[in-house]
Parts: structure tokens; C-alpha cells; sequence
């Protein structure tokens, strides 16, 4: 939870301390969620600095008839405040707050420590406590509380009038969050996947989301999509420096929020974007061929860069496709400056790991209002490409993120360390992480922040 200092930053913060009257003063950077995440356990100096971390779930006892009935004696500023009340109220849940006033209703949601499960865990207390389905990631699109809380504002406004807020005569009929169907009622190949998996070896069940995807369109080179990928800003850096863009992973909770404790760890330092992959949302296209998925994540890195030098950098499988992007770019002679490889396991992965994968996707699909025949089919089609990418050849420079501890399930009584993804090659810097391949990318976002940014160092 304590993290180091360059020396651009402590001499920063020699300065600032200078400059006050306080004495003994520490310059000090401070991982707070992790700190919190240990809270029981931290000295007594740093408890103020990390309360501990009582997580609530954001699900209450919900009652949308009488939120409305609160909402329409009210004018349109006292409706957002009522609503704007009710996220930070959730939200203070799911972060560990005791109450709602550690959230500064305009601060971003990454910068308060949301991940993309408790964004799904938001918008699910949400959607229950005002009584509409909201979008999938309405949290992120909003990015604050307050941006939010006007964003349900206006989806209850659509939904119905309410005093105080002008209505269209139409909204009624075009509001998003009316009148959807849930996942769950609306697709039942999710059902049919379970059944697959509790009846039959893995294979089966992977085939069969694949012969769904070959039922839906698919595109054989960027030229056949009628847009890129549209990359996400995780965090602002400054110009010049070298950017990270990270490539989803290829599950169907994936998503390019899945690094955002990451890029929460590169603010002031250096950008980070993330890139989605083609296939994920209803009416996508999804790639025909390895090529076609190569070419379209590599256009779309080029687009996140805007013309900066990047690395590449992908978790688990979507090490595999982060790592096809660069052989592609390499192949039109725009080298990236290099590969990270997070705890990237070759594609004759053991059948332990892909079970317990599997089973904490399926865990979370009530948190994700059901898995649509989308996220499922397209999971199907490149999770039966990853064994066709070439692995070998690639000129930039590749980091391997490598997870210290057995994830759950692990075989530990083999030979070795027979369960720890291994570097793909003798060539590839290999630097250690205090968690486990299910968990790296929240508690060890610290450590992965900390080993990209100084094998960056040697690279800038």
C-alpha cells in the first residue's frame, strides 16, 4: 500500500513541505485501496489515512414507487439532489465508507477506485432502486455521480412525468431504460452454456458458442466494419511520454474497465486507454479470421496513441491478441515500443485454470443482468482462435507479468511450479506479482503499475 517515489516526485513534494509550518512532515504515496483492503491489520498511524474496509453490497431494500412519489414533490434541483444522494449512497456502500460524504459527487468514478464489477454492481442497485434497466456500463459513461444522478433524472423523466421537470410528449416511448428486456428473459443460450458445462467436457461447450457465432455477421479486414473500436481514456498523461493501451480480455465480463485500478496507479505519469474488442455488443460484427482481429486492434492502438509512442499490454488471453496487434503492426513497419504480457498463459492452458475462469464468470452473471448471446458468442469464436496466433517473431520488447501466487483450484502438488504462467520465450523480462491470476488486476494492480512503469523507464 506504500508506494515508491521518483525522484521528479519526492523532490516535489520537498518542496511543498517546505513551504508549510507543520512539522515532521513524510512524503509519502499511499495506495489507499489497498491500504484499506489490509486496514485491520495496518500500525495505528495510517488508520485515519485507510478506515477499514466494510464493503457493502450497493443492493438495498429498494422501493421505486416511493423514490417517484419523493420525486414529484419536488423541483427539478431538488430531484437531482434526491438522486444524486441516492449513487453516492450506493456507491459509499460498494467503497467501504461508512457514509456517503467521502464522495465528492463530481470526482470521476476511476478516481474514487471503481472497477468495472462494482460499476455493474452499481448500476444494478440502481436500476432496482429506481425500477428501469439501465445500460450495462452507465456508471463509466457518466463518470460521476452527479452526471449520473442527471442521467436518471432524465430516464425517469422519460419514463413518466414528474413535477418539476419538463416532458416531451413522445419520451415516454424512447426512454432507455423503458421497457427493455432483462438478459436473462431475453436470451437463453447462457442456460443452454451451464447445461453444456455441468453435462460435458469444456470443449463441447466452447463449440457450441462458437456455432452461434458463425451464425452472426463477420468482417474479414477493417475495411468491412463501419467504425473502429472506439478506444476509452483510463487516465490523462502528458504529452510526450510513452502511452499504454490495453486490449480487453476475451470473456464475457470483459470490458476496458477491467484495468482501471491499473491506470488509477499512471495519473500525472502517463497515459492509459483501453481498447474494446469487435464482437461484444449486440449488432457487432465479429472477426472472420486472425488476421481480421489482428488488423482491427492494431488500427484501433494506432487510433488510442494519436500519433504518441505506445506499448501494447493485454491480460491473460488478451495477452495473446495484445501481442498479435504488435506482429501485425510490426508487419507494416510501425514497431510499438514494446508487449506486457499479463500473467498471459500459452494457449494450451491447463484445464483447471479454464474451469475456474469459467466458474467466477459465471459467478458474476447476476452482476452483469445475464450474459447476452453476444458476450457469450463472441467469448465462443476467439476463444477457438487464440491456438492459431503466431507466438513467435515478434522484434519489440514484451514485459510478462507473472502472478507469485496459485489461483484457486490450482494443481500445487505437481512438479514445479506447474500452475504459474510461464514467459512464452527466453527473451521476455519476466516481473513478479503478489496476487493470484484471478486477482492481479485489483490487488496487484499496485504491484503491476509499479513493474510496467520501471521497465517503461528503460525504454523511454
Amino acid at each position: 500500500g506504500i508506494e515508491g517515489l521518483s525522484a521528479e516526485r519526492g523532490l516535489e513534494l520537498f518542496d511543498t513541505a517546505m513551504g508549510l509550518d507543520d512539522p515532521a512532515l513524510v512524503p509519502i504515496q499511499l495506495d489507499l485501496p489497498t491500504l484499506r483492503r489490509a486496514a485491520d491489520n495496518l500500525p495505528e498511524l495510517l488508520h485515519a489515512l485507510a478506515p477499514p474496509n466494510r464493503r457493502r453490497s450497493a443492493a438495498g431494500k429498494a422501493d421505486p414507487g416511493t423514490l417517484r412519489r419523493t420525486l414529484e414533490a419536488l423541483d427539478a434541483q431538488g430531484q437531482h439532489e434526491v438522486l444524486q444522494e441516492l449513487v453516492t449512497g450506493l456507491a459509499a456502500g460498494l467503497l467501504g465508507y461508512q457514509d456517503a460524504g467521502g464522495i465528492d459527487p463530481e470526482r470521476d468514478f476511476l478516481e474514487l477506485g471503481f472497477d468495472s464489477l462494482m460499476a455493474m454492481e452499481l448500476r444494478s442497485a440502481l436500476s432496482e432502486a429506481i425500477g428501469l434497466r439501465l445500460p450495462s456500463m452507465v456508471v463509466f459513461d457518466h463518470k460521476s455521480a452527479a452526471a449520473l444522478a442527471r442521467f436518471l433524472l432524465d430516464e425517469l423523466s422519460a419514463a413518466g412525468p414528474l413535477s418539476g421537470v419538463p416532458s416531451d410528449g413522445d419520451a415516454q416511448q424512447t426512454g432507455q431504460g423503458a421497457g427493455r428486456p432483462s438478459g436473462a428473459a431475453a436470451d437463453t443460450l447462457s442456460q443452454l452454456f451451464r447445461e453444456a458445462l455441468r453435462n460435458g467436457p469444456l470443449q463441447k461447450a466452447m463449440t457450441m458458442l462458437n456455432a452461434v457465432a458463425e451464425t452472426r455477421p463477420a468482417f474479414t479486414s477493417a475495411s468491412d466494419i463501419p467504425a473502429l473500436p472506439v478506444p476509452v481514456r483510463l487516465m490523462e498523461g502528458p504529452a510526450g511520454r510513452t502511452r499504454l493501451i490495453c486490449l480487453s480480455t476475451p470473456m464475457a465480463t470483459s470490458g476496458v474497465y477491467q484495468h482501471a485500478h491499473i491506470a488509477n496507479h499512471f495519473k500525472g505519469i502517463r497515459g492509459v486507454a483501453g481498447i474494446p474488442l469487435p464482437g461484444f455488443v449486440r449488432g457487432d460484427s465479429l472477426p472472420a479470421t486472425n488476421d481480421a482481429a489482428a488488423e482491427v486492434l492494431a488500427e484501433a492502438a494506432l487510433e488510442a496513441a494519436g500519433g504518441e509512442r505506445f506499448v501494447l499490454a493485454g491480460y491473460s488471453a488478451g495477452g495473446i491478441l495484445a501481442h498479435a496487434a504488435a506482429m501485425h503492426l510490426e508487419e507494416r513497419g510501425m514497431r510499438p515500443a514494446g508487449v506486457v504480457l499479463m500473467d498471459s498463459y500459452l494457449p494450451d492452458v491447463s484445464n483447471a485454470l479454464l474451469d475456474g475462469l469459467l466458474e467466477t464468470m459465471l459467478d458474476m452473471e447476476q452482476t452483469f443482468d445475464g450474459f447476452d448471446s453476444a458476450r457469450l458468442s463472441s467469448m465462443g469464436r476467439y476463444s477457438n482462435m487464440l491456438g492459431s496466433f503466431p507466438l513467435e517473431g515478434l522484434r519489440a520488447p514484451v514485459l510478462f507479468l507473472q502472478c507469485a501466487r496459485p489461483f484457486p483450484g490450482a494443481d500445487t502438488d505437481g512438479p514445479g511450479d506447474a500452475w504459474q504462467a510461464a514467459p512464452w520465450n527466453a527473451t521476455q523480462t519476466v516481473r513478479a506479482v503478489g496476487a493470484n491470476h484471478f486477482t492481479m488486476l485489483e490487488e496487484g494492480a499496485s504491484d503491476c503499475a509499479r513493474a510496467i512503469e520501471d521497465w517503461l523507464g528503460t525504454l523511454d
